[in-house]
Formats: structure tokens, sequence, C-alpha cells
């Protein structure tokens, strides 16, 4: 025996469930990254060793250049995005693989400067 549903009773059953929404989900977000053991790692802060160091030892490299003019007064002009030039100027207290310090005339205080966008160094003797 067949039982025999009609379309009302079908449209009542269709109108009082509730579409759930679908959502698309990439498939790279599905699955844990299989590298996440690889990317944990010690990150504590490791100073630089002057004599480990080729670029802060050698006289070749810019950076070992600099630390011969420690104390010396600087004029230092920086490349900041493609055409706005800045200059500081001070005196020259450190220099590190990355960055130098000045400490500036005008207003005594240190500034730490990203090595890679300083353009020209004028040393005054």
């Amino acid at each position: 025996m067949s039982k025999k549903i009609s379309n009302e009773t079908l449209q009542e059953k269709n109108i009082n469930k509730e579409a759930e929404p679908v959502y698309f989900v990439p498939t790279f977000y599905r699955y844990p990254c299989p590298f996440i053991d690889d990317r944990q790692e010690d990150l504590t802060f490791q100073p630089v060793n002057p004599d480990e160091d080729p670029t802060l030892k050698n006289i070749n490299f810019t950076q070992a250049y600099l630390r011969t003019q420690i104390g010396k007064k600087v004029k230092i002009d920086f490349l900041i995005g493609t055409n706005l030039f800045i200059d500081k100027e001070g005196v020259l207290l450190e220099v590190g693989v990355s960055y130098v310090v000045i400490r500036e005339t005008t207003s005594n205080a240190k500034v730490m400067c990203d090595f890679y966008s300083i353009r020209f160094v004028t040393i005054f003797d």
C-alpha cells in the first residue's frame, strides 16, 4: 500500500523548515598546517658579536666603516618612499647591522635610524 502525500502537506513541511546557510570554505582552511611544528622555534634575542659578523668587522662594508667614525658629527640623508629625502644631524653613537644611533644636536635626543634607507652620510671632522 502506497501512501499518497498531498501537495499541501509538502508545502507545509517546506515552509516550516528553516534553511541553513551554506558557506564556502576553501580546502586550505579545513585542515591544520602540516608545518606548524617547524615554526615553533626559540625566538630569544641573540646579541650580535662584532668579532663574528663580517658586516661589522670588514672595513669593505658600510657598517664597519661607520663604526670607525663613532663619536664624530654626521649628517645622514634618508630616502623615504620614492622621492622624499629627510636628513638627521648629530653625533654618531652606535652602528649595528641594520641601524645607526645618533644624538641629535638640536634636541640632544638619541635617534635610532634604519640603515637600509640611508643614502648619504656626511662626516664632519
